[in-house]
Protein backbone atom coordinates (compact mmCIF):
# COMPACT_ATOMS: atom_id res chain seq x y z
CA UNK A 1 0.00 0.00 0.00
CA UNK A 2 2.75 2.48 0.99
CA UNK A 3 4.57 1.69 -2.28
CA UNK A 4 1.44 2.50 -4.26
CA UNK A 5 1.01 5.81 -2.41
CA UNK A 6 4.64 6.69 -3.07
CA UNK A 7 4.22 6.02 -6.81
CA UNK A 8 1.04 8.11 -6.85
CA UNK A 9 2.70 11.13 -5.27
CA UNK A 10 5.75 10.89 -7.55
CA UNK A 11 3.42 10.84 -10.56
CA UNK A 12 1.40 13.71 -9.12
CA UNK A 13 4.48 15.90 -8.48
CA UNK A 14 5.79 15.08 -11.96
CA UNK A 15 2.54 16.29 -13.52
CA UNK A 16 2.58 19.45 -11.41
CA UNK A 17 6.18 20.17 -12.39
CA UNK A 18 5.38 19.63 -16.07
CA UNK A 19 2.45 22.01 -15.79
CA UNK A 20 4.55 24.76 -14.23
CA UNK A 21 7.27 24.23 -16.81
CA UNK A 22 4.72 24.54 -19.61
CA UNK A 23 3.22 27.67 -18.01
CA UNK A 24 6.69 29.23 -17.61
CA UNK A 25 7.64 28.78 -21.29
CA UNK A 26 4.20 29.88 -22.45
CA UNK A 27 4.46 33.09 -20.42
CA UNK A 28 8.03 33.67 -21.58
CA UNK A 29 7.06 33.42 -25.25
CA UNK A 30 3.99 35.63 -24.90
CA UNK A 31 5.99 38.25 -23.04
CA UNK A 32 8.61 38.24 -25.80
CA UNK A 33 5.97 38.57 -28.49
CA UNK A 34 4.26 41.46 -26.70
CA UNK A 35 7.52 43.44 -26.48
CA UNK A 36 8.25 43.20 -30.20
CA UNK A 37 6.97 46.08 -32.38
CA UNK A 38 4.26 45.06 -34.82
CA UNK A 39 6.19 46.25 -37.86
CA UNK A 40 9.00 44.03 -39.10
CA UNK A 41 12.47 45.28 -38.18
CA UNK A 42 14.36 46.52 -41.22
CA UNK A 43 17.74 45.00 -41.98
CA UNK A 44 20.55 47.46 -41.33
CA UNK A 45 22.46 48.10 -44.56
CA UNK A 46 25.75 48.53 -42.71
CA UNK A 47 25.57 45.08 -41.11
CA UNK A 48 28.82 43.20 -41.83
CA UNK A 49 28.38 40.55 -44.47
CA UNK A 50 29.82 37.99 -42.07
CA UNK A 51 26.72 38.53 -39.92
CA UNK A 52 24.18 38.53 -42.73
CA UNK A 53 21.32 36.70 -41.06
CA UNK A 54 19.81 36.34 -37.59
CA UNK A 55 20.86 33.43 -35.44
CA UNK A 56 21.43 31.91 -32.05
CA UNK A 57 24.39 31.83 -29.70
CA UNK A 58 24.77 28.88 -27.33
CA UNK A 59 26.41 30.01 -24.09
CA UNK A 60 27.70 27.41 -21.60
CA UNK A 61 28.52 28.37 -18.00
CA UNK A 62 30.90 26.97 -15.33
CA UNK A 63 34.16 25.49 -16.58
CA UNK A 64 34.32 22.72 -13.97
CA UNK A 65 32.05 21.09 -16.56
CA UNK A 66 34.83 21.12 -19.18
CA UNK A 67 34.97 17.32 -19.46
CA UNK A 68 31.25 17.28 -20.33
CA UNK A 69 31.66 20.06 -22.91
CA UNK A 70 34.64 18.35 -24.48
CA UNK A 71 33.37 14.77 -24.46
CA UNK A 72 29.71 15.28 -25.38
CA UNK A 73 29.64 18.69 -27.06
CA UNK A 74 32.80 19.06 -29.13
CA UNK A 75 31.80 16.46 -31.71
CA UNK A 76 28.27 17.83 -32.13
CA UNK A 77 29.56 21.33 -32.72
CA UNK A 78 32.22 20.18 -35.19
CA UNK A 79 29.81 17.97 -37.14
CA UNK A 80 27.31 20.82 -37.46
CA UNK A 81 29.80 23.67 -37.99
CA UNK A 82 28.48 25.42 -34.88
CA UNK A 83 30.55 27.81 -32.78
CA UNK A 84 29.53 28.47 -29.18
CA UNK A 85 30.60 30.47 -26.14
CA UNK A 86 32.10 28.81 -23.05
CA UNK A 87 32.11 31.00 -19.93
CA UNK A 88 34.94 29.98 -17.61
CA UNK A 89 36.24 30.43 -14.09
CA UNK A 90 39.77 29.71 -12.92
CA UNK A 91 38.84 26.92 -10.55
CA UNK A 92 36.82 23.75 -10.08
CA UNK A 93 33.67 24.42 -8.03
CA UNK A 94 34.17 21.15 -6.16
CA UNK A 95 37.20 18.88 -5.60
CA UNK A 96 38.49 21.23 -2.92
CA UNK A 97 37.83 24.29 -5.07
CA UNK A 98 41.13 23.76 -6.85
CA UNK A 99 42.36 25.72 -9.86
CA UNK A 100 42.02 24.10 -13.27
CA UNK A 101 44.58 21.46 -14.13
CA UNK A 102 46.80 21.73 -17.20
CA UNK A 103 44.71 19.02 -18.87
CA UNK A 104 41.55 21.10 -18.36
CA UNK A 105 43.30 24.23 -19.64
CA UNK A 106 44.45 22.30 -22.72
CA UNK A 107 40.87 21.22 -23.44
CA UNK A 108 39.58 24.79 -23.14
CA UNK A 109 42.30 26.04 -25.47
CA UNK A 110 41.57 23.28 -27.95
CA UNK A 111 37.93 24.37 -28.00
CA UNK A 112 39.12 27.92 -28.63
CA UNK A 113 41.29 26.68 -31.52
CA UNK A 114 38.13 25.25 -33.11
CA UNK A 115 36.58 28.72 -33.23
CA UNK A 116 34.65 28.66 -29.98
CA UNK A 117 34.69 31.70 -27.71
CA UNK A 118 36.22 31.41 -24.24
CA UNK A 119 34.48 34.10 -22.22
CA UNK A 120 34.67 35.47 -18.67
CA UNK A 121 32.53 34.11 -15.82
CA UNK A 122 34.49 35.62 -12.87
CA UNK A 123 37.54 34.14 -11.15
CA UNK A 124 35.79 32.07 -8.49
CA UNK A 125 32.09 32.27 -9.45
CA UNK A 126 31.12 34.55 -6.56
CA UNK A 127 27.73 36.26 -6.64
CA UNK A 128 28.59 39.83 -7.64
CA UNK A 129 26.01 41.49 -5.39
CA UNK A 130 26.97 39.53 -2.27
CA UNK A 131 30.71 39.81 -2.85
CA UNK A 132 30.68 43.57 -3.45
CA UNK A 133 28.48 44.12 -0.39
CA UNK A 134 31.27 42.58 1.65
CA UNK A 135 34.39 43.82 -0.17
CA UNK A 136 33.08 46.75 -2.20
CA UNK A 137 32.73 47.14 -5.96
CA UNK A 138 36.47 47.72 -6.40
CA UNK A 139 37.21 44.56 -4.44
CA UNK A 140 34.88 42.52 -6.62
CA UNK A 141 36.41 43.89 -9.83
CA UNK A 142 39.96 43.33 -8.60
CA UNK A 143 39.40 39.81 -7.24
CA UNK A 144 36.84 38.44 -9.68
CA UNK A 145 37.32 40.35 -12.95
CA UNK A 146 40.96 41.43 -13.10
CA UNK A 147 42.21 38.25 -11.40
CA UNK A 148 40.65 36.01 -14.05
CA UNK A 149 42.01 38.25 -16.81
CA UNK A 150 45.51 37.83 -15.35
CA UNK A 151 45.01 34.10 -14.88
CA UNK A 152 43.86 33.63 -18.49
CA UNK A 153 46.75 35.71 -19.78
CA UNK A 154 49.26 33.51 -17.95
CA UNK A 155 47.99 30.16 -19.30
CA UNK A 156 49.41 28.27 -22.29
CA UNK A 157 48.56 25.03 -24.04
CA UNK A 158 51.08 22.39 -23.03
CA UNK A 159 51.92 21.47 -26.66
CA UNK A 160 50.93 24.32 -28.98
CA UNK A 161 51.80 27.05 -26.45
CA UNK A 162 48.74 29.00 -27.56
CA UNK A 163 47.08 31.20 -24.96
CA UNK A 164 43.59 32.48 -24.31
CA UNK A 165 42.27 35.43 -26.25
CA UNK A 166 41.38 38.52 -24.28
CA UNK A 167 37.74 37.92 -23.21
CA UNK A 168 35.19 40.11 -24.98
CA UNK A 169 32.04 39.04 -23.14
CA UNK A 170 31.11 38.29 -19.54
CA UNK A 171 28.39 36.18 -17.91
CA UNK A 172 27.23 37.18 -14.42
CA UNK A 173 27.41 34.22 -11.99
CA UNK A 174 23.87 33.26 -10.99
CA UNK A 175 22.72 36.18 -13.21
CA UNK A 176 22.89 38.52 -10.21
CA UNK A 177 23.75 42.17 -10.96
CA UNK A 178 22.37 45.69 -11.18
CA UNK A 179 22.91 48.71 -13.44
CA UNK A 180 26.03 49.79 -11.56
CA UNK A 181 27.81 46.56 -12.47
CA UNK A 182 27.03 47.06 -16.16
CA UNK A 183 28.45 50.61 -16.06
CA UNK A 184 31.61 49.40 -14.32
CA UNK A 185 32.24 46.58 -16.78
CA UNK A 186 31.18 48.07 -20.15
CA UNK A 187 33.17 49.23 -22.08
CA UNK A 188 36.22 49.16 -19.79
CA UNK A 189 36.43 45.37 -19.57
CA UNK A 190 33.83 43.86 -21.92
CA UNK A 191 31.64 44.61 -24.93
CA UNK A 192 28.72 42.51 -23.66
CA UNK A 193 27.72 41.41 -20.15
CA UNK A 194 25.19 38.59 -20.17
CA UNK A 195 22.37 38.10 -17.72
CA UNK A 196 18.95 36.50 -17.84
CA UNK A 197 15.58 37.50 -19.34
CA UNK A 198 14.65 41.06 -20.26
CA UNK A 199 11.62 42.15 -22.28
CA UNK A 200 11.76 40.50 -25.72
CA UNK A 201 15.04 38.65 -24.93
CA UNK A 202 16.39 39.36 -28.42
CA UNK A 203 19.57 41.29 -29.17
CA UNK A 204 20.70 43.10 -32.29
CA UNK A 205 24.02 42.78 -34.08
CA UNK A 206 26.92 44.95 -32.91
CA UNK A 207 25.32 45.05 -29.48
CA UNK A 208 27.08 46.58 -26.48
CA UNK A 209 26.09 46.50 -22.82
CA UNK A 210 23.65 44.12 -21.15
CA UNK A 211 22.44 41.13 -23.16
CA UNK A 212 19.59 38.88 -21.99
CA UNK A 213 19.60 35.13 -22.43
CA UNK A 214 17.15 32.26 -22.08
CA UNK A 215 18.22 29.35 -19.89
CA UNK A 216 17.54 25.91 -21.38
CA UNK A 217 18.23 23.80 -18.31
CA UNK A 218 17.77 23.91 -14.55
CA UNK A 219 14.39 24.52 -12.98
CA UNK A 220 12.31 24.37 -16.15
CA UNK A 221 14.05 22.43 -18.88
CA UNK A 222 13.65 23.60 -22.45
CA UNK A 223 10.25 23.40 -24.09
CA UNK A 224 11.08 22.84 -27.76
CA UNK A 225 7.60 23.85 -28.93
CA UNK A 226 7.93 27.36 -27.49
CA UNK A 227 11.65 27.65 -28.24
CA UNK A 228 10.79 27.10 -31.91
CA UNK A 229 8.33 30.00 -31.69
CA UNK A 230 11.04 32.18 -30.10
CA UNK A 231 13.44 31.29 -32.90
CA UNK A 232 10.79 32.38 -35.39
CA UNK A 233 10.61 35.75 -33.61
CA UNK A 234 14.38 36.09 -34.00
CA UNK A 235 14.13 35.38 -37.72
CA UNK A 236 11.19 37.73 -38.20
CA UNK A 237 12.93 40.65 -36.50
CA UNK A 238 16.43 40.01 -37.88
CA UNK A 239 17.84 39.71 -34.37
CA UNK A 240 19.43 36.98 -32.22
CA UNK A 241 18.81 34.68 -29.27
CA UNK A 242 21.39 33.77 -26.63
CA UNK A 243 20.63 30.34 -25.17
CA UNK A 244 22.29 29.50 -21.85
CA UNK A 245 23.16 25.95 -20.81
CA UNK A 246 25.55 24.31 -18.34
CA UNK A 247 26.58 20.63 -18.55
CA UNK A 248 26.13 18.57 -21.72
CA UNK A 249 25.26 15.06 -20.53
CA UNK A 250 23.33 12.06 -21.88
CA UNK A 251 20.27 11.09 -19.85
CA UNK A 252 21.86 7.87 -18.64
CA UNK A 253 24.78 9.65 -16.95
CA UNK A 254 24.24 9.75 -13.19
CA UNK A 255 25.54 12.97 -11.63
CA UNK A 256 26.33 11.16 -8.40
CA UNK A 257 28.95 9.11 -10.24
CA UNK A 258 31.19 12.21 -10.22
CA UNK A 259 31.46 11.75 -6.43
CA UNK A 260 31.43 15.49 -5.74
CA UNK A 261 29.20 15.10 -2.72
CA UNK A 262 25.98 16.64 -1.51
CA UNK A 263 27.28 20.16 -2.21
CA UNK A 264 27.23 19.48 -5.95
CA UNK A 265 23.73 17.99 -6.06
CA UNK A 266 21.99 21.20 -7.16
CA UNK A 267 24.58 21.80 -9.90
CA UNK A 268 23.73 18.38 -11.32
CA UNK A 269 20.24 19.56 -12.29
CA UNK A 270 21.68 22.12 -14.72
CA UNK A 271 22.25 19.91 -17.75
CA UNK A 272 21.10 19.44 -21.33
CA UNK A 273 21.34 16.27 -23.40
CA UNK A 274 23.31 15.97 -26.67
CA UNK A 275 20.06 14.85 -28.32
CA UNK A 276 18.26 18.05 -27.29
CA UNK A 277 21.16 20.18 -28.50
CA UNK A 278 21.10 18.40 -31.84
CA UNK A 279 17.35 18.91 -32.14
CA UNK A 280 17.72 22.67 -31.53
CA UNK A 281 20.56 22.87 -34.06
CA UNK A 282 18.54 20.96 -36.66
CA UNK A 283 15.55 23.23 -36.14
CA UNK A 284 17.69 26.37 -36.43
CA UNK A 285 19.15 25.09 -39.70
CA UNK A 286 15.70 24.32 -41.11
CA UNK A 287 14.69 27.91 -40.30
CA UNK A 288 17.80 29.37 -41.92
CA UNK A 289 19.25 30.76 -38.69
CA UNK A 290 23.00 31.15 -38.26
CA UNK A 291 25.19 30.19 -35.29
CA UNK A 292 27.38 32.81 -33.62
CA UNK A 293 29.50 33.27 -30.55
CA UNK A 294 28.42 36.04 -28.19
CA UNK A 295 31.46 38.11 -29.16
CA UNK A 296 30.50 37.86 -32.83
CA UNK A 297 27.00 39.14 -32.10
CA UNK A 298 28.70 42.06 -30.33
CA UNK A 299 30.47 42.75 -33.63
CA UNK A 300 33.99 42.03 -32.36
CA UNK A 301 36.68 40.17 -34.30
CA UNK A 302 39.10 38.21 -32.11
CA UNK A 303 42.62 36.88 -32.74
CA UNK A 304 44.81 34.25 -31.08
CA UNK A 305 48.13 35.60 -32.39
CA UNK A 306 49.02 38.95 -30.77
CA UNK A 307 51.23 39.92 -33.72
CA UNK A 308 48.32 39.43 -36.12
CA UNK A 309 46.02 41.48 -33.88
CA UNK A 310 48.61 44.25 -33.51
CA UNK A 311 49.07 44.50 -37.27
CA UNK A 312 45.32 44.61 -37.91
CA UNK A 313 44.94 47.51 -35.46
CA UNK A 314 47.61 49.42 -37.39
CA UNK A 315 45.94 48.48 -40.67
CA UNK A 316 42.60 49.98 -39.64
CA UNK A 317 44.37 53.00 -38.06
CA UNK A 318 43.03 52.25 -34.60
CA UNK A 319 46.00 50.97 -32.61
CA UNK A 320 44.54 51.98 -29.23
CA UNK A 321 41.07 50.48 -29.73
CA UNK A 322 39.67 48.14 -27.11
CA UNK A 323 38.08 46.00 -29.81
CA UNK A 324 38.58 45.32 -33.49
CA UNK A 325 35.16 45.47 -35.13
CA UNK A 326 34.14 42.95 -37.76
CA UNK A 327 32.61 45.81 -39.75
CA UNK A 328 36.07 47.37 -40.16
CA UNK A 329 37.47 44.21 -41.77
CA UNK A 330 34.76 43.36 -44.26
CA UNK A 331 35.82 45.97 -46.82
CA UNK A 332 39.48 44.84 -47.00
CA UNK A 333 40.30 43.04 -50.27
CA UNK A 334 44.08 42.64 -50.04
CA UNK A 335 46.18 41.77 -47.00
CA UNK A 336 49.98 41.67 -46.78
CA UNK A 337 51.05 39.73 -43.69
CA UNK A 338 54.61 39.04 -44.86
CA UNK A 339 57.31 39.11 -42.17
CA UNK A 340 54.84 39.78 -39.36
CA UNK A 341 55.97 36.77 -37.24
CA UNK A 342 52.47 35.33 -37.26
CA UNK A 343 51.94 31.72 -36.19
CA UNK A 344 48.13 31.53 -36.16
CA UNK A 345 45.61 32.86 -38.70
CA UNK A 346 42.62 32.84 -36.36
CA UNK A 347 40.64 36.00 -37.10
CA UNK A 348 41.19 35.85 -40.86
CA UNK A 349 37.65 34.47 -41.24
CA UNK A 350 36.27 37.95 -40.58
CA UNK A 351 37.92 39.37 -43.75
CA UNK A 352 34.93 38.14 -45.70
CA UNK A 353 35.72 40.09 -48.91
CA UNK A 354 39.43 39.29 -49.00
CA UNK A 355 40.67 38.46 -52.53
CA UNK A 356 44.45 38.33 -52.08
CA UNK A 357 46.68 37.50 -49.12
CA UNK A 358 50.47 37.42 -48.77
CA UNK A 359 51.90 35.20 -46.04
CA UNK A 360 55.64 35.24 -46.76
CA UNK A 361 58.13 34.66 -43.95
CA UNK A 362 55.82 33.69 -41.06
CA UNK A 363 55.59 30.66 -38.77
CA UNK A 364 52.34 29.27 -40.17
CA UNK A 365 51.56 25.56 -40.39
CA UNK A 366 47.74 25.60 -40.57
CA UNK A 367 45.87 27.32 -43.40
CA UNK A 368 42.39 25.78 -42.89
CA UNK A 369 40.71 29.10 -42.05
CA UNK A 370 41.46 30.39 -45.55
CA UNK A 371 38.74 28.01 -46.75
CA UNK A 372 36.18 30.26 -45.04
CA UNK A 373 36.94 33.18 -47.39
CA UNK A 374 34.61 32.80 -50.40
CA UNK A 375 36.20 35.56 -52.51
CA UNK A 376 39.84 34.62 -51.95
CA UNK A 377 41.54 34.15 -55.33
CA UNK A 378 45.27 34.37 -54.63
CA UNK A 379 47.46 33.18 -51.76
CA UNK A 380 51.17 34.02 -51.71
CA UNK A 381 52.99 32.11 -49.00
CA UNK A 382 56.38 31.84 -50.65
CA UNK A 383 58.09 34.44 -52.80
CA UNK A 384 58.53 31.88 -55.54
CA UNK A 385 55.09 30.31 -55.31
CA UNK A 386 51.63 31.67 -56.05
CA UNK A 387 48.57 29.57 -55.38
CA UNK A 388 45.36 30.38 -57.23
CA UNK A 389 42.18 29.63 -55.30
CA UNK A 390 39.13 28.78 -57.35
Amino acid sequence: MSRFIGMFFRKFYSLINNYYAWRYWCYLYRNMKNHIPREKTKKINSMPQYLDRPGIAFSFDDSFRIYDWYKYGKGIFEDNNVKVTFNINAFHHFEGKREHTQKEIDMLLELQSKGHEIAHHSFSHKKATEYSNKFGMNGWIENEIESLNKWMKSQRHSKTLEGFKRPVTFAFPHSLFNEQYIKELVPRYFKIVRGHLHNDNLISFNHSGFAPSICLDGYYSVNLFYLKKMMKLAKKTGRNLILTCHSILPKEINWEDYSWGEESKKSGTWRITPETLQEIIDQAKRMGLAFYTTSEISGVATFIDPNFEKYVKVLISNSTANWILIADLCSIKELDLSKKEISNLDGIQYFINLEKITLDSNNLTNFRLLDKLPKLKEIIYNSDLNVNVI
